[in-house]
């Protein structure tokens, strides 16, 4: 296993073959036609000119490179988070053959390169000891898994006379997950229904909230005693608590639709942006209360839901799967994928998170089935702000269809339809009982699940 890292770190072994330069090859040609033009016609300036680049040509090809360069390439990480920076790096061991190597990236979107020409070069010393090493930095500035280049590569000899290139360098994608916006909740889960966690239950039991003060029975344990109070009354008291239980969290992710434009971390954020940057987050927040966080991403082709589970691995899975998310085409398959997607299966107590930018109706019709089985919904509007307006100026409708550009009129007129449809759609969404609310950090989802806790201890009529 230490020898398959160590591999892994020292890169991908580069194979080509030197070839002559045309410059090379005109020079010697060059010269071999000087030197003969003043030969023969007794020329002394064409024999001044061509013998220079006659000894230079001949002199290259008797030192001809025969050994291939030791040559390895790689990526210094292999998982990024967005914002973050690797360098696609390459490695030349010592050689006495080489006299110069260059190295240049094609570009990839999203992705700020240093320098910005995605170019560098270094003179190799052929006495030297120390490897030469060309780096080019890539910074991922967008969830989603990043293929760096392909590269080219070139080494040259002495006087360029011949030059190694090997065919152009692809490395494995690198991933880069989300990064999660800052996200916490104060208000608990309204039905807890594991073993063991964070969340106060309506059941007493071992924790860590106080229930009452109350007699004491035959099993309580004596630690639990509660000394003032039975001194003061006579007679044994203890303390009870409510249990700790862990609880269930289901992330739906729309993928139907990606509106807006995407600009990365440093800029503005699209619809889909924002939805999976606040699944993370809220994945974040619960797994590190110890509870169970699940991920259905609505829409998405090859990539299988996410089952439920506790711990900081399960994190990195989430997140994985979060930089594997795509938008759908909108094709009739993907309707059909959504259709099948939405006969998932919801345990009782869990908390379904939507997150959608409610253009979809059918995602909206689902949190509202989910609220009449007793499911406790919440549903994340991820819409951009700035898109929400029905008065949209001329360069932000290109965010919204393609064609804006050759009809602005029309695009800005079936925007406006559309959020007059959405708006609708919600507020029956709303109506049903299902609560709405844009994404806005820590606190977002506070007030409505103390709605929601109160809801669930009142008495109220569930479809089955």
């Amino acid at each position: 296993m230490g020898a398959a890292s160590g591999a892994e770190a020292a890169g991908l072994r580069v194979s080509g073959r030197w070839r002559a330069t045309p410059a090379h090859v005109r020079a010697l040609g060059l010269g071999v036609l000087l030197v003969a033009v003043g030969v023969v016609l007794r020329r002394p300036d064409a024999l001044v000119l061509g013998a220079p680049l006659l000894v230079v040509a001949l002199w290259s090809s008797v030192h001809r490179p025969t050994a291939d360069p030791e040559l390895r390439v790689r990526t210094t990480a292999p998982l990024l988070r967005e914002g973050q920076a690797t360098a696609w790096r390459a490695t030349l061991e010592p050689t006495a053959q080489v006299e110069e190597a260059g190295l240049t990236l094609l570009p990839t979107p999203h992705t700020a390169y240093d320098p910005g020409s995605r170019s560098v070069a270094a003179a190799v010393d052929p006495h030297g000891t120390e490897p030469t090493v060309l780096s080019v930095t890539c910074r991922s500035t967008r969830w989603g898994h990043r293929t760096l280049g392909p590269a080219t590569l070139a080494l040259s000899s002495a006087l360029g006379g011949f030059r190694w290139e090997p065919e152009p360098i692809s490395l494995p994608a690198v991933p880069t997950v989300p990064l999660p916006d800052t996200f916490t909740a104060r208000v608990a889960v309204p039905h807890p229904d594991g073993l063991v966690g964070q969340n106060r239950s309506h059941h007493p039991g071992d924790g860590g909230e106080l229930d009452q003060i109350r007699p004491f029975r035959f099993g309580d344990r004596l630690r639990r005693v509660h000394w003032p109070v039975s001194a003061r009354t006579g007679q044994l008291h203890v303390t009870a608590t409510h249990a700790d239980q862990d609880s269930e969290i289901l992330l739906l992710v729309d993928a139907m639709h990606d509106i807006g434009r995407s600009e990365g971390v440093d800029g503005s954020g699209s619809s889909l942006d924002n939805a999976v940057r606040a699944a993370g987050a809220v994945a974040e927040h619960y797994l590190r209360a110890g509870d169970r966080v699940g991920l259905i991403v609505l829409g998405a082709r090859d990539l299988p839901p996410v089952t439920a589970a506790a711990g900081p691995n399960h994190l990195r899975r989430l997140l994985d799967a979060l930089a594997r998310t795509r938008v759908a085409d909108g094709t009739v398959s993907d309707e059909k994928r959504l259709r099948s997607q939405l006969r998932h299966h919801v345990s009782a107590g869990t908390l379904a998170v939507i997150l959608t930018p409610a253009v979809s109706p059918d995602v909206l019709a689902h949190a509202v089935g989910l609220s009449r089985r007793g499911i406790s919904v919440v549903t994340v509007d991820t819409l951009p702000a700035e898109l929400a307006s029905p008065d949209l100026p001329a360069e932000r409708l290109a965010d919204i269809a393609a064609t804006a550009a050759e009809h602005p009129d029309e695009t800005r007129l079936a925007w406006r339809i559309r959020l007059l449809e959405r708006s609708r759609e919600m507020a029956r969404a709303r109506e049903a009982g299902v609560p709405i609310v844009p994404w806005a950090g820590p606190g977002t989802l506070d007030l409505v699940l103390r709605d929601l806790g109160r809801r669930s201890r009142a008495p109220r009529v569930v479809s089955r």
